[in-house]
């Protein structure tokens, strides 16, 4: 009888042990919850900066039509010293600006002091530079400020509008991809010149098609 109910006893322990081990066929799962993954944002959304400056105005014409095709943030670079006429004589002021960035393009001198700017380029994914031509070459405040603010722009959508008279805009293109040399350039860039000014919508609305 002692036999018997020991065996009892054995048999009732083993089927309560193989209720409590968990099912080959299932994996087990810890008590947590396994967080849902984040899916990867937008590819089409993101902050668009246009960033330029206008002696003629120009280029804020330009940019004025641009504001409403697209929605953007706006930053126009100025001089810190104001009143200066860069068109006497020639445009005297202007080529020795220029003449003086060619000379020594990697030093912070070459380039003329402009008015302080409040822009965090980090929120931005696309960087539009509205760009004056002087003497073949970008407009000098607005040099001055892509040699401060360039290297932030490494990996971003870089669009180019240059204005103008009637010179070719090569020497433009070379100045934004050298003081911007992390930018990814959106091609073509977008030549307006001077006589095209208030002409220039439908312009601004072939290219941003172009560059999509």
């Amino acid at each position: 009888m002692k036999k018997y109910l020991y065996f009892l006893f054995a048999a009732f322990v083993a089927v309560g042990l193989s209720a409590c081990s968990p099912d080959e066929d299932e994996p087990y799962a810890p008590d947590t919850e396994v967080p849902t993954p984040t899916p990867d944002p937008d590819p089409t959304s993101g902050k668009t900066l246009i960033v330029y400056y206008s002696f003629t105005n120009n280029v804020h014409t330009i940019v004025s039509d641009l504001q409403t095709q697209i929605e953007a943030d706006v930053v126009r670079v100025e001089p810190a010293e104001e009143g200066l006429d860069y068109a006497a004589n020639n445009y005297a002021i202007g080529s020795a600006l220029i003449q003086a960035i060619r000379n020594n393009p990697n030093d912070a001198a070459s380039y003329p002091e402009i008015k302080p700017v409040e822009v965090n380029i980090a929120d931005y994914d696309r960087i539009i530079v509205g760009a004056p031509l002087w003497w073949s070459n970008m407009a000098a405040p607005l040099q001055t400020f892509l040699f401060q603010y360039g290297s932030l722009m490494e990996g971003k959508s870089i669009g180019l509008i240059v204005s103008s008279s009637s010179s070719g805009i090569s020497g433009v293109e070379s100045d934004a991809r050298r003081l911007i040399p992390g930018g990814d350039f959106l091609e073509p860039s977008l030549w307006i010149r001077s006589g095209q000014t208030s002409n220039c919508h439908s312009m601004i609305a072939d290219w941003l098609s172009q560059i999509n």
